[in-house]
């Protein structure tokens, strides 16, 4: 328990290290700056909603609200407390990864390891550093994941709804997850009847 407690602060203070090595480089070199772009334009869209205007009227915002809004940490808080929300946010898709493996794996010898090409991968990491919120997106797809598999459908369904109202693509994922409540997985699991007839049989009820 204590090696997963560090393993997580680790990573956490990796990103937050990186977020003011950021924070350096924009500051010296502003042609060519680390942060993303889009954390520019959510700045400016919570901005807007700060002063008591719409974030759309920032030029070029056609994102959810709902990033503008957890970008007012920003003009609450400081220009950079939004990055910092969002590497909060990559150390909690840890936690879920770590859970979901551990649920599908009886052999634990390796989950840290697993966890690790997700928490310590320098694409994850430079995702929330460099201010994108498609962290976001994947950590509600993976607290989906977890809830539909602790059997809790209604608290799945309205954090996948959350990530579908981030970013339109995690909707793929509906029919699996559809079919995973659906089906008679008693079966399945023990194998008494092929899969595809239990699939057929039983998406239309």
């Amino acid at each position: 328990m204590a090696s997963k407690f560090w393993f997580l602060c680790f990573a956490l203070i990796g990103r937050l290290v990186l977020v003011w090595v950021a924070s350096v480089i924009d500051e010296r070199t502003p042609n060519m700056k680390y942060t993303d772009t889009d954390y520019d334009v959510f700045s400016d869209a919570a901005t807007h909603v700060y002063n008591g205007r719409s974030p759309y009227d920032r030029h070029t915002y056609r994102y959810t609200p709902l990033a503008a809004y957890i970008c007012l940490v920003n003009n609450l808080v400081h220009p950079l407390a939004a990055k910092l929300v969002f590497c909060v946010l990559d150390v909690l898709m840890g936690m879920f990864m770590w859970s979901l493996v551990e649920s599908q794996n009886r052999s634990r010898k390796y989950t840290m390891l697993y966890v690790a090409f997700w928490i310590y991968n320098p694409v994850t990491v430079g995702m929330s550093t460099r201010g994108s919120n498609d962290n976001i997106i994947a950590t509600l797809v993976f607290g989906s994941l977890y809830f539909l598999l602790r059997k809790q459908y209604v608290l799945a369904g309205l954090v996948y709804g959350l990530s579908v109202h981030f970013k339109i693509y995690p909707i793929i994922y509906s029919i699996p997850f559809y079919l995973f409540i659906d089906c008679d997985r008693q079966a399945i699991y023990a194998r008494k009847k092929p899969i595809l007839s239990i699939i057929f049989t039983n998406f239309f009820t």
